[in-house]
């Protein structure tokens, strides 16, 4: 099932976000890697153009009611912009807000774990805005079905406008970055199941080298 986040750790749902265009169409999710530093895909934000056209919304969630409470929202600063094609990533900066914003710094932000890359049959979740709706946590059959090299293949359920989404292992680090499900190859030999797929955070740590941004 898909689960309001009023049942999850709070100070780990703040620091997610959808990322929309500027007149308001949902593009994907994002996440804070540093006080103004987003993480999502690459085919959610390739390039600083793409990014002049969107913005980042925080905290669009229900409360236990069901009650939408106050987003925020922001634009990117792509002084700082790194991407990368094969592993799905981007980097972004965060513009400083107005004054009647949040700061940035109300969000928080998640824990990157490089040193971790999950075995077989291990649980995984999945925060996302599915379709650009309130932000849900799933939590159906979510297991690790392999990896190989950067990938990630696991049967947590997904749904479009989850691209960019954190992939959390049992102690609510990020370990990989979701960026797409359906049947996908899944070896060398070019075999392929219904899976999803995401990008192994210690894939992207090597290719950052001295340019990551977790601990």
């Amino acid at each position: 099932d898909h689960r309001d986040l009023h049942s999850f750790p709070t100070r780990r749902s703040s620091d997610l976000c959808r990322i929309l265009s500027k007149n308001g169409v949902p593009l994907g999710t994002g996440f804070l890697v540093g006080q103004n530093l987003l993480m999502t895909n690459h085919h959610v934000i390739a390039t600083v153009k793409d990014a002049d056209k969107m913005m980042a919304e925080f905290n669009y969630q229900t409360d236990m009611h069901g009650v939408l409470l106050q987003s925020a929202r922001y634009t990117f600063d792509p002084a700082v912009f790194m991407t990368n094609e094969q592993l799905d990533y981007t980097l972004i900066g965060l513009a400083v807000p107005a004054a009647a914003t949040p700061p940035l710094s109300t969000w928080g932000v998640l824990k990157l774990n490089p040193s971790a890359d999950p075995l077989p049959d291990e649980h995984v979740v999945i925060v996302q805005h599915p379709g650009g709706a309130p932000k849900q946590i799933a939590l159906t059959a979510n297991q690790v079905v392999q990896t190989w090299e950067h990938r990630l293949f696991y049967t947590t359920d997904t749904m479009p406008g989850s691209s960019g989404s954190p992939v959390f292992n049992q102690n609510w680090e990020v370990i990989a970055l979701h960026h797409a499900g359906g049947d996908q190859q899944t070896n060398a030999q070019g075999d392929s199941r219904y899976v999803n797929e995401g990008i192994l955070i210690s894939w992207i740590k090597k290719q950052l080298g001295n340019q990551w941004p977790g601990d």
